[in-house]
């Protein structure tokens, strides 16, 4: 299906919850509660090793990579208490809208494509291309936002610790506009032994 490119800087039209792909996020708006079960947050150093970890996978995310060019795609790879993984696929153009994580850490890694990352400071923004093979750390509360600027299709595995719970966007200026209240898809990997055996990392969670 053809489709006109956007421009990198252009708000993808939003669609309805209900219309997004089964693998995709489901979100609803929603103040988030206290949840003083939750282990503690791995440090994004370890996220990123996971993240790289994984990238080497290729078993486990090869086979569920797709891009839409109407949305981002999204599926839920890892799931475990203290960390999951999402895969998600970008088209010319998508991006996320600044956002953060709520009290989540988080690492990306690109697998293919490029990625920008500009993150909103209290100076103003600072922006970062990600190429394939590298990867991005951003830790819990910082305000920023991911697009594929270019017209080649890109992939990246994203890592949460605490698995996401909230995510809250703003807008250009840093005000807070609404928060997500993230619900909990069904995961590929649920087990934390085969989670970590999926990767090698350094600093095992």
């Amino acid at each position: 299906m053809s489709t006109p490119a956007a421009s990198p800087l252009s708000r993808p039209a939003r669609l309805p919850i209900d219309d997004r792909s089964p693998a995709a996020r489901r979100v609803s708006l929603a103040r988030p509660g206290p949840r003083p079960t939750d282990p503690p947050v791995l440090p994004v150093g370890v996220l990123a090793d996971i993240a790289l970890g994984l990238a080497r996978a290729t078993e486990l995310w090869q086979p569920h990579v797709s891009h839409d060019p109407l949305s981002r795609t999204s599926v839920r790879l890892v799931a475990t208490e203290s960390y999951e993984v999402w895969l998600l696929g970008w088209t010319q153009g998508q991006r996320v809208e600044f956002h953060d994580h709520g009290g989540s850490n988080a690492a990306f890694a690109v697998l293919e494509g490029e990625l920008q990352e500009i993150t909103l400071g209290v100076a103003g923004t600072t922006s970062k291309r990600l190429t394939s093979g590298r990867v991005g750390t951003v830790a819990a509360g910082t305000v920023h936002d991911v697009i594929n600027p270019t017209a080649v299709v890109a992939t990246s595995l994203h890592v949460y610790s605490n698995p996401l719970r909230t995510m809250t966007y703003y807008d250009g200026q840093g005000r807070p506009t609404y928060t997500e209240l993230v619900e909990q898809v069904p995961a590929l990997v649920t087990s934390p032994t085969q989670a970590r055996a999926l990767h090698p990392s350094r600093a095992r969670a």
